[in-house]
């Protein structure tokens, strides 16, 4: 079997496994070469109905160019769903003008918001109940489906409800490819494949702004949407062609009444009233108003009756409670939620410093992102090829960690008479640190997690990451308005003729150098905005510190060379 897997065919090993993790790590720490005599572990019978029966008896074969074109259309699938997070953000200004709907214009980003991070941790159990490639399938289609949707709608609420399905499915393309990667590399080649994945998502987040601006201003808005399904259909073709993996058998009701249904509902309403509480509190509704207090209540409710749900679950419960009893599982998807945070404050607020004091378009204060966005691509895809060479990874997420709280230090410096230099310094430095351990992180939670709850943990922790960038980006939000707007209305007051014009900037901060406003006035106004700024990016360095915090106590577990984990038991 070890000679096999050196094969020019790079056969998939199937297995699967009942064994604890204590067990494996045992097994690891004893007998390190028992990595390659031992990697197939026997499965034992289900003893929940007469289903996830999978064929272990021969591994199933891929050639190497159906792996090269498998990987290339996991690839395209992430650019799919990375680019549609981002490639609507400037196209909202245009069709808020059409549909004359600016104030119900935050819920196109929020519906899929919404969706995309409720429905993560569900699709690790699908694919396990259900198998990769037919999971993966009705993604695809779902998401085409809401592309096809907000592209061809007359109406707002159509629009809303199209970007809603868009999340169902993108949130099904984001796990699904994760987990697909597990089931068919080892964790000691893993790491490669995962650094390239990272450095697609963002070159997606520099283009996806860029590409709806032009598609807003030379085509339509509606090509934001359009251009999802040609490439979405071509990944469907690929899938059905070429990707085989093993699929639970048995009958389609025991498979039903395996899902977690009760407890999916239950985290999806939790995390729907969290980020509704946290996307209108402060903007919409005061954070003292009766609906804002009931949403955070009723949220932290619904968080304590999942986790009662998912430890009274007997069957497959969507996150299985004893990822939390596990050491580096635990330790690595907490970390994430802090990471996400810091992460994505410099990718919201980067671009709005731009557009106020260097009077950047929207376009422009994205591409100005580059080299955040290229440092963490491009120390994503080396770091992930150091640790396929090495099988260390420990000191990679420590020392990435900790330059990337040294990079959110240096944010704060950020203010009016920051010089080129000084700005690429900065985010090249904090993406570095963050491409250190943003995909290797997910090696750490892979190695130590059971193979039976590989997918749930892999979706655990996409999950946590895109929850803390969501609630970390609401909380910043209300850091800068809380100490942007009292200071713009007492600017409002001692320049009367200009006050409705300064209040408005806050909303649409290309009014600053628009609406001619004395150079005295600007001056003060743009000071305004790059104090409210830096107390943001005051208020990130906590959040990474504890993400580096976390990474201290982290156990080296040791890379499985031959064992290739497929679908879950």
């Amino acid at each position: 079997m070890a000679a096999q897997t050196k094969s020019s065919n790079a056969s998939l090993l199937v297995k699967s496994a009942t064994h604890s993790q204590d067990t494996i790590t045992r097994q690891r720490n004893k007998d390190p070469e028992s990595q390659t005599s031992n990697s197939l572990i026997p499965a034992e019978k289900d003893d929940i109905g007469d289903v996830a029966v999978v064929d272990h008896t021969a591994p199933v074969q891929m050639s190497q160019f159906k792996r090269i074109v498998v990987f290339l259309s996991l690839a395209l699938t992430m650019l799919l769903a990375s680019l549609d997070m981002t490639i609507v953000t400037t196209a909202i200004p245009k069709i808020s003008q059409e549909f004359d709907a600016l104030s119900d214009a935050t819920w196109i980003s929020t519906s899929y918001m919404l969706t995309t991070t409720a429905l993560q941790p569900l699709y690790g159990r699908l694919s396990d109940t259900f198998g990769r490639v037919v999971t993966l399938t009705v993604a695809i289609l779902i998401f085409f489906a809401g592309s096809a949707v907000c592209g061809w709608t007359q109406g707002l609420g159509v629009l809303i409800f199209g970007r809603a399905l868009q999340g169902v499915g993108g949130a099904g393309l984001v796990a699904l490819v994760f987990i697909i990667i597990s089931d068919v590399t080892s964790e000691e080649e893993r790491p490669a494949y995962l650094g390239v994945l990272g450095a697609v998502w963002s070159i997606a987040s520099v283009i996806g702004p860029v590409l709806g601006g032009v598609f807003s201003d030379k085509v339509s808005w509606r090509w934001a949407f359009f251009i999802n399904l040609p490439v979405s259909g071509v990944v469907l073709i690929i899938v059905v062609l070429f990707l085989r993996l093993p699929y639970p058998r048995g009958p389609l009701l025991e498979k039903l009444k395996r899902i977690d249904v009760l407890g999916s509902l239950v985290l999806i309403g939790a995390v729907s009233m969290l980020l509704l509480a946290l996307t209108w509190g402060g903007k919409s509704y005061p954070w003292k108003s009766a609906r804002i207090i009931c949403l955070l209540v009723f949220s932290i409710v619904a968080f304590g009756v999942f986790l009662l749900i998912e430890w009274k679950t007997p069957a497959d419960p969507t996150v299985p409670i004893p990822l939390f009893r596990n050491r580096n599982v635990c330790l690595s998807v907490i970390g994430q939620f802090f990471i996400g945070i810091a992460m994505f404050v410099p990718l919201f607020f980067i671009p709005i410093w731009f557009t106020i004091v260097k009077d950047s378009s929207a376009i422009a204060s994205g591409l100005h992102l580059l080299p955040y966005l290229l440092s963490i691509s491009l120390v994503s895809v080396v770091s992930g090829f150091i640790v396929t060479k090495t099988g260390r990874y420990r000191a990679l997420v420590i020392v990435g960690s900790a330059i990337m709280v040294v990079g959110a230090g240096l944010m704060i410096l950020f203010d009016e008479h920051t010089n080129q230099g000084k700005q690429i310094g900065f985010m090249f430095l904090m993406g570095f640190g963050i491409g250190l351990n943003i995909q290797i992180l997910l090696i750490v939670v892979q190695t130590a997690a059971e193979i039976k709850n590989m997918a749930a943990a892999t979706t655990l922790f996409l999950f946590m990451r895109i929850l803390g960038s969501s609630i970390g980006i609401a909380i910043m939000q209300s850091i800068f308005q809380n100490v942007a707007l009292p200071k713009i209305n007492s600017l409002a007051s001692q320049h009367p003729e200009y006050a409705s014009t300064l209040i408005a900037s806050f909303n649409d901060q290309s009014l600053i150098y628009k609406s001619g406003l004395p150079n005295d006035v600007r001056a003060a106004l743009v000071h305004i905005y790059v104090l409210g700024l830096q107390k943001v990016f005051i208020a990130n360095v906590p959040f990474a510190a504890l993400g580096l915090i976390l990474t201290f106590p982290l156990k080296h577990i040791p890379l499985r060379t031959n064992f290739k984990p497929t679908l879950g038991e």
